[in-house]
């Protein structure tokens, strides 16, 4: 028999079977919830391992190395300069005096004792002028012979004085041309003697110490020779530039004379040759504002450590290195240390 559908117990089927309805149509759902909760956490604990190994990771620099080595230096003090006059000499006119001739220009060298130019004395050179003047105004033939008479009796009356080199040396001033008057004692030209000729080396602070009269030296010119040198004297003045002490070199050996105000460098020899510790040239970076020189040394973890270096002498392709006391094998780089951040770690490259 079919019950009427408002009876109670096809109702409570109906109930029951709408809730397993709702419950299988909410279950994908909560699938759907639950696949995405899972995601987001892998997700999250993916993303954290990354960040960490991205955090560990540091940059790793291709370098070239070069190990420290024990070689042969020779004591020495290497310091800039430039030839120098250490008294010029002044050749001037023993009398008023016109100047017939001059030999010898700027930068010529003469002999000590040589005839450089020819002088005539004032008042003869002036009765020679007043002749020429009478000769020319001679308007009839008596006056013309009385004007012959006295041009003739004025140049045989001209005193001419041979001007002589008193010291041999190089001529750095003319200060008279030939046709030119000059005063009693005015300066004709200006000599540097030979033994006055000296190379002025602007030696550092540090040095100055190990430095005496006697000691040899080699000064090298731009684009000029080699020469022998010894040390002078060490003046007790500061150049006004870069306050660093004036020493003089005077050249010992033979050949031309320097040209005044030339640069050069002077290598002066300050003691016996020692073996020491070097680093190679291209492994020193300079501060351009300091001054100080640093060296980046390769340690046992493949780091780059900047370390501060005090130089000594110099050898082709070294230098000495006085501190810090770095053993012979020590790495340093040679290629890539420049703008190199400290602690940085590196790789050598074959």
């Amino acid at each position: 028999m079919t019950r009427p559908a408002g009876c109670p117990g096809h109702a409570r089927r109906c109930g029951e079977a709408g809730a397993k309805r709702a419950w299988w149509a909410a279950w994908p759902a909560a699938i759907a919830w639950v696949a995405i909760g899972l995601g987001a956490l892998l997700a999250a604990g993916c993303g954290s391992r990354s960040e960490t190994e991205e955090a560990d990771a540091k940059p790793v620099v291709s370098v070239r190395v070069q190990p420290l080595e024990v070689r042969d230096f020779d004591d020495v003090v290497v310091a800039q300069g430039q030839w120098r006059s250490a008294g010029d000499l002044p050749v001037a006119a023993p009398f008023a005096a016109v100047v017939e001739s001059l030999g010898p220009r700027v930068g010529d060298s003469v002999r000590p004792g040589e005839r450089i130019g020819w002088l005539v004395t004032r008042e003869s050179r002036a009765a020679l002028k007043g002749a020429e003047l009478l000769a020319l105004e001679a308007r009839d033939a008596e006056s013309r012979a009385e004007a012959g008479r006295a041009l003739e009796l004025a140049r045989r009356d001209v005193v001419r004085v041979p001007l002589i080199a008193p010291a041999g040396g190089v001529v750095t001033r003319r200060s008279v041309e030939p046709g030119g008057d000059v005063a009693e004692s005015g300066e004709i030209l200006v000599l540097v003697p030979s033994g006055a000729m000296v190379f002025e080396a602007h030696v550092p602070a540090r040095d100055v110490r190990r430095l005496q009269a006697g000691q040899r030296a080699v000064i090298v010119d731009e684009n000029g020779p080699q020469r022998e040198a010894a040390v002078r004297r060490v003046l007790p003045l500061a150049g006004a530039s870069d306050q660093t002490t004036l020493v003089w070199l005077a050249p010992v050996a033979g050949g031309g004379p320097p040209a005044i105000d030339r640069f050069g460098t002077a290598t002066i020899t300050v003691g016996a040759p020692r073996r020491a510790v070097a680093v190679p040239d291209s492994a020193v970076v300079e501060d351009d504002l300091t001054g100080a020189t640093r060296i980046a040394v390769v340690t046992a973890r493949s780091q780059a450590v900047w370390v501060t270096a005090t130089l000594g002498a110099t050898a082709p392709g070294f230098r000495e290195i006085r501190a810090p006391a770095l053993p012979a094998g020590t790495r340093v780089i040679v290629d890539g240390q420049h703008g190199l951040p400290d602690s940085t770690a590196v790789t050598i490259a074959r």
